[in-house]
């Protein structure tokens, strides 16, 4: 009865896990383009059953690990400038759109291709401890922003409010606080107890944002390509062999937390880079078919099972089946949008404490001499500076100098690629 017990908790936690994850950016990309409620939650659907699919499908053929695949934070970006792009230069939303999935599904080719010939092993000596500890921190410093934006919104009103940043705030120190616990339930269950708590406290102060539009009951498959059939310009097509290099640096960071984080590593490490780079160029496909935001293993999960110790990949492999049997009941994907955002995000935001520390153990693998602290420093400051830089500087630049200067995850951790194998150590 206890295995039973433990089993479900874990699942569940799991499963709220992996949705807290996958629900912000449909929405957030859903206003980007201007889409009807309607078309929000019909792309809320679509995303969560690619999640479901990836997950599953990594933790079984791909790298093996119980390791959360979500919507690219990286391909978010590129969606929202994209979206600006396209409307001052006249296209329509649809057009822009279908060269969205045309972009994602060339990079899902990359991808499937190298991890079917087992080459992108090839690729490892360019993400050293060096350039995947300056990709994590750049990540959880962009991340950090987007969740602490989210802790302080009013779902309500969509402004700043008191009492949703004290409940977020109660959320965030409560997950920090069971994860030291000496009772090992509240430290393995953290995030679930915290999401939970938080989840009563907006229904007792009466925070929560109005239910969503009914949405049609029974069961409902996608269908493919709602966005149009998938177009491609030389740009998309630049964009696309760029992100695939930074989606393999996103790739090798995510298994290398995990690994660090459990303790062990798999025989081969060329294979289950070359496994997981093929997984996750069905997972692009998946998502171009899709017509939703392509999804990637997230490193964040790392500091997440760190945080609860949870390492078991049963619990894991059952809260994808859960969640992508559930994306295809549209009323049951409106009951799960209600997880206050304020809420999932300060759980999420706890998780990151971890990450850092990670990210710190990478960085300090090898001496932080005058060349590996230039690297550090000069990808963090360019990388982080263009997270601040405002979209209406670059307007005026091709597409291509807009994608790059509005992902200052993507200029540092080129910069942090290309002075690591340029700037050698001295022998």
């Amino acid at each position: 009865m206890k295995a039973h017990l433990g089993w479900g908790l874990s699942v569940s936690q799991w499963f709220i896990f992996l949705l807290a994850n996958a629900l912000a950016l449909p929405i957030v990309l859903g206003q980007a383009f201007g889409m009807t409620g309607a078309e929000i939650a019909g792309l809320m659907q679509r995303t969560l059953l690619v999640v479901g699919l990836s997950s599953l499908l990594q933790a079984w053929l791909g790298h093996r690990y119980p390791i959360a695949d979500g919507p690219a934070g990286s391909w978010a970006i590129v969606f929202v400038v994209m979206a600006q792009l396209g409307a001052s230069q006249g296209y329509s939303a649809g057009m822009t759109l279908q060269l969205l999935e045309g972009g994602v599904l060339v990079a899902g080719v990359i991808m499937l291709v190298l991890g079917l010939v087992r080459q992108v092993h090839r690729l490892l000596f360019l993400f050293t401890p060096l350039v995947t500890g300056c990709f994590i921190l750049l990540l959880v410093i962009q991340l950090a922003g987007v969740f602490m934006r989210g802790m302080v919104t009013d779902p309500r009103s969509g402004l700043m409010s008191g009492g949703v940043l004290l409940v977020a705030l109660l959320v965030f120190l409560g997950v920090l606080l069971c994860s030291f616990s000496r009772y090992s339930l509240l430290r393995t269950y953290a995030v679930l107890v915290g999401i939970v708590a938080g989840w009563a406290g907006f229904y007792l102060f009466e925070l929560m944002a109005p239910a969503p539009e009914q949405l049609a009951g029974g069961l409902h498959i996608p269908t493919p390509f709602i966005w149009g059939v998938p177009e491609l310009d030389s740009g998309m097509l630049i964009v696309a062999g760029l992100f695939s290099l930074l989606l393999f640096s996103n790739q090798i960071a995510a298994i290398s937390a995990m690994s660090t984080v459990v303790g062990e590593r798999q025989a081969d490490t060329a294979q289950v880079i070359n496994r997981s780079s093929w997984v996750s160029g069905v997972s692009h496909f998946l998502a171009g078919v899709g017509s939703t935001i392509a999804v990637v293993p997230l490193p964040v999960t790392a500091g997440f099972v760190q945080l609860t110790g949870d390492q078991r990949r049963g619990p894991f492999m059952l809260a994808c089946v859960l969640l992508a049997l559930i994306s295809l009941f549209p009323a049951l994907v409106g009951l799960l949008a209600l997880l206050p955002a304020p809420v999932a995000n300060a759980a999420l935001l706890a998780t990151f404490v971890k990450l850092v520390s990670l990210a710190f153990t990478l960085l300090t693998k090898q001496p932080l001499d005058n060349r590996a602290s230039t690297i550090i420093g000069v990808s963090l400051l360019l990388g982080v500076g263009c997270m601040f830089l405002p979209a209406g500087l670059y307007r005026h630049l091709p597409g291509l100098a807009q994608y790059l200067l509005g992902n200052g995850l993507l200029v540092g951790t080129l910069l942090a690629l290309t002075m690591e194998q340029l700037w050698r150590q001295p022998r």
